[in-house]
Order: structure tokens, then C-alpha cells, then sequence
């Protein structure tokens, strides 16, 4: 019975916060224009192939080195990813985006 009405009085308080809840003013990073960030969720590389002249699968289309994909240049291709530059700042894909993010 005290523990109910204690956990009545404690979520009515007005000053307390639930500690699992993200916090309201949590700075924002930018780390890429969002144009760029938007063309590199558009673009999938999907495989690699290395053997004689090394061709990339990027969104179902096969791509070798000088190849315009969008609006940019394929310009290297590497074991587990791909250059692309353009006008603005290179893009680089990478085959297994999730494992990259994880040993960073």
C-alpha cells in the first residue's frame, strides 16, 4: 500500500523527469551536408568485383571506374568500398555500411 501511494506522489511531481526519456536540448552534430547524406541513403552499393577489370553493383547496376553514376564520377574501387566524386566533396560507399560504423 506505501509503495503504490509512493509511486503516486513521485509521478505527479512536477520536477522530476523519467530518466529514460532522451534528453530535450541534446546537441545535434552535422557531419555532412544534408543533400549529400540524402543522395548517400539513395545509393546502395551492393557488391564488388575484383578480378580482371573491377566493377561495383550499385543499385543494380553494374559500374566500372569512370562511369558517371547520378551526378557523380565512379573514380576507385576498393575491396569493401567505392569512391564517387562529384561537384561537391567525394562520396564514399561502402559495402557493409553497418560493420564501418561499428569499428569506428
Amino acid at each position: 500500500m506505501v509503495n503504490s501511494l509512493l509511486l503516486l506522489l513521485l509521478s505527479t511531481s512536477p520536477g522530476l523527469q523519467d530518466p529514460t526519456r532522451p534528453l530535450q536540448n541534446a546537441p545535434i552534430e552535422v557531419i555532412a551536408p544534408i543533400e549529400q547524406v540524402q543522395l548517400a541513403a539513395s545509393l546502395k552499393l551492393q557488391a564488388i568485383f575484383s578480378g580482371g577489370r573491377a566493377s561495383a553493383i550499385i543499385d543494380g547496376q553494374r559500374y566500372h571506374v569512370g562511369d558517371t553514376v547520378q551526378d557523380y564520377r565512379l573514380a576507385r574501387i576498393q575491396p569493401t568500398q567505392v569512391l564517387l566524386e562529384g561537384q561537391s566533396e567525394p562520396l564514399t560507399l561502402t559495402l557493409f555500411p553497418s560493420l564501418s560504423t561499428l569499428s569506428n
